[in-house]
């Protein structure tokens, strides 16, 4: 028999997570236009505004000009402090949404100003994601650079970063970007049922040495690089797989995960026949698969109404939560690298981590020198290279977790400092919006954006932009938004397991997940929501 189950499993996951009282929310969203339809049964009034900020009311009417708000609550900013409270006033063409709330018990007032959405349908977006909730486009904010005409995408940014308290700093290559003039449109986009706050957005632009390449690091060092060379052979559980992972070309190589436990690894064997002389590193280029989509998710639909309970504690600072609520991702783990040695010593470099399944991140995990390969002869001192020898590399993983495009070899050079670039136009709809600007301009204030939302940042470049590696760099938080249908399967028992037992869940899961695996990737996309 489990004992984690009915009231004493509530009970449970709440004492670990969220000491104190527990409350039960109905949550509805309202845009500004309709404000007449708000329920006025509501004990409170959220004003989501969009510079970040939040009025929450406890009395509220409608001016009689009909442009704002006014009654009595607080003002917090974007981190849920109390800027101001008494009298309190929202105009309408400031908020962003408003949210009704009908509380069962009183919250503490870090809970009553969380941001989790709930009462959602999906009946506003694609058939196949109502078929298949979990299957939903989910996206943090996307970037896209135009590329023969076409929008592409080439980044998404802060992809784990699910609360306030985890907001992130997020830095993304654009390895495969070409700016042939002195200014680079960056689109920037809300494609999912999601708030996105986002404090800042720039362009890192690192001087290339001549003929190279600059990579970053999982430390967040910008390395140059040269002598960039493809894999002799790639070897994984399927056999060959050298021709998906030599170029940065699209054609990716994937696997599916295991049946009976998602956490089962699997392993791709490189060996480059020819190694440069010096510091090596190993680039990778690499996206999720859809594999931590569906377990966020499944995890807040077991969550269902206390999700927001679950936040408050991260908001909180409680380690224990904080703790607790990262047991599975350290369970699914990243991409090690290991190198052999000359004694034939399989070494740990360093692993590759980029979470989010949309856009693909180029990366270098640098090789320790006892397994970097050969050096330079020294004419000076008489010393001559050590012997030749193949680069044997390891590359150990979940499977389905991960779709790599790309596997080189390169010799790395000196650290360099990129140049930052704030944007020097920020555009809605190919007009100016001076005050989106200034909000990802002040380390005070935040840009925050709601479904379908989308602006163009405009970058001017330094003079030959051909010279610099370009990367994105965005900083902020998303809210996601609770599906409807999701609640059917709110079961704290199983919320508990996820917590207190991540191993166990990966295998519970795992049938599951295989009924959807096939048909995911197809319904993920398909239910983006384009801007309206």
């Amino acid at each position: 028999m489990n004992p984690l189950r009915g009231p004493l499993a509530a009970s449970l996951v709440i004492a670990l997570l969220v000491p104190g009282c527990v409350a039960s929310l109905k949550r509805e969203l309202t845009p500004p236009e309709r404000f007449h339809t708000l329920d006025h049964r509501s004990p409170y009034l959220k004003a989501h505004l969009r510079d970040g900020r939040l009025c929450v009311f406890d009395r509220w009417v409608l001016s009689p000009s009909r442009t704002q708000v006014m009654g009595s609550g607080e003002l917090l900013d974007p981190n849920r402090d109390v800027i101001r409270a008494g009298a309190v006033a929202a105009p309408l063409d400031s908020v962003a949404l408003f949210e009704t709330n009908v509380e069962v018990n009183e919250l503490p007032p870090v809970i009553s100003a969380l941001a989790i959405v709930f009462g959602v349908t999906l009946a506003i977006i694609a058939i196949g994601c109502a078929l298949d909730p979990k299957a939903c486009f989910g996206s943090c904010p996307t970037f896209y650079v135009t590329e023969a005409g076409r929008p592409a995408l080439v980044a998404e940014g802060f992809s784990s970063s699910v609360a306030p308290s985890l907001a992130a700093t997020d830095i993304d290559a654009l390895y495969r970007v070409r700016p042939t003039e002195g200014t680079l449109d960056v689109g920037m986009r809300n494609e999912g049922l999601e708030t996105h706050v986002v404090d800042r957005v720039q362009l890192l632009a690192a001087p290339r040495p001549e003929g190279g390449r600059v990579f970053k690091t999982g430390a967040g060092e910008f390395r140059e690089a040269r002598a960039l060379i493809e894999p002799a052979s790639a070897t994984a559980p399927e056999g060959d797989c050298a021709t998906a992972l030599r170029e940065f070309d699209g054609i990716e190589r994937w696997s599916l995960a295991d049946s009976t436990d998602l956490a089962t690894r699997e392993t791709i064997d490189l060996v480059f026949a020819d190694p440069p002389a010096g510091d090596l590193g190993v680039v990778l280029a690499a996206r999720q698969s859809l594999l931590t989509t569906f377990l966020f998710y499944q995890t807040l639909a077991y969550m269902g109404r206390s999700a927001g309970t679950w936040i408050a504690a991260l908001e909180r600072g409680d380690s224990l939560a904080r703790q607790r609520s990262s047991g599975i991702g350290r369970e699914l783990g990243g991409i090690e690298v290991w190198a052999k040695d000359s004694s034939g010593v399989w070494r740990k470099a360093g692993e590759h981590f980029e979470t989010g399944p949309l856009a693909t991140d180029v990366n270098v995990v640098p090789l320790p020198p006892a397994v970097a390969g050969p050096r330079a002869a020294d004419p000076a001192s008489g010393s001559h290279a050590r012997p030749h020898r193949p680069l044997e590399i390891r590359l150990r993983m979940t499977r389905g977790l991960w779709r790599l495009d790309w596997v080189g070899l390169a010799r790395l050079g000196q650290r360099v400092e990129p140049v930052r670039l704030d944007p020097e136009r920020v555009l809605r709809g190919g007009v100016p919006d001076e005050d989106a600007r200034a909000s990802l301009l002040d380390p005070g204030r935040s840009l925050t954006t709601l479904r379908g939302d989308a602006y163009t940042l405009s970058f001017r470049l330094p003079p030959r932009p051909e010279r610099y590696e370009l990367f994105l760099e965005s900083r902020g938080y998303y809210l996601e938004w609770m599906r409807e249908e999701w609640l059917a399967e709110e079961n704290p028992a199983l919320a508990a397991r996820a917590f207190l037992d991540p191993r166990g869940t990966l295998r519970a899961l795992a049938p599951e997940f295989k009924r959807r695996e096939a048909r995911m990737e197809g319904m993920f996309w398909g239910s983006r929501y384009a801007t309206p």
